[in-house]
């Protein structure tokens, strides 16, 4: 009976690694870094994991989790409340639609897929501010996140490779 709680209890933990580890690349986008002007530039780390889980666990990882994460992601971040849980439901939907495209290749493939599909959410959340807020932000930290997040991205996506294949092998 106790070992039949303890393999649940450790199925739900493993089935849960996807959401903690991208709630975890939430709070660390907002974490103060002792480098300067970061701030203005903090790229969103949670799209890493967003693109990595839909590719390869979207079983575990869903559209509703990545609009969760994005509804924090907007409460963290003072964002109008939505607009990166719409956002990030697009690109993981995005994905997942194209994951077999992306998990049969190198990993220089899916680093260039994510480039794409960051600087595609990139212009598209910047659009969109400025259309809530009536005004034109400027463009250049916006494009400094979209090179910042496209260049952090081997480092966490081979985090989550480790965490994939060591905890969710088995799965």
């Amino acid at each position: 009976m106790l070992e039949a709680l303890w393999q649940r209890l450790d199925n739900v933990a493993r089935a849960s690694l996807p959401f903690m580890s991208t709630l975890l690349f939430t709070f660390l986008s907002v974490v103060a870094w002792p480098l300067p002007y970061i701030g203005t530039v903090m790229p969103p780390l949670a799209l890493i994991a967003i693109y990595y889980w839909a590719i390869h666990r979207p079983d575990l990882f869903g559209p509703g989790m990545a609009f969760i994460i994005g509804l924090l992601f907007d409460v963290i971040n003072f964002l109008p409340p939505g607009l990166s849980a719409l956002l990030f439901v697009g690109v993981h939907q995005f994905v997942f639609w194209q994951r077999r495209f992306f998990s049969g290749h190198s990993f220089l493939m899916l680093w260039s897929g994510f480039a794409l599909t960051v600087i595609s959410f990139i212009i598209i959340e910047w659009i969109f501010l400025g259309i809530i807020r009536w005004q034109i932000t400027p463009f250049f930290p916006v494009f400094m996140q979209a090179i910042l997040v496209i260049f952090l991205f081997p480092l966490p996506c081979w985090m989550l490779i480790r965490l994939q294949r060591s905890a969710l092998s088995s799965n």
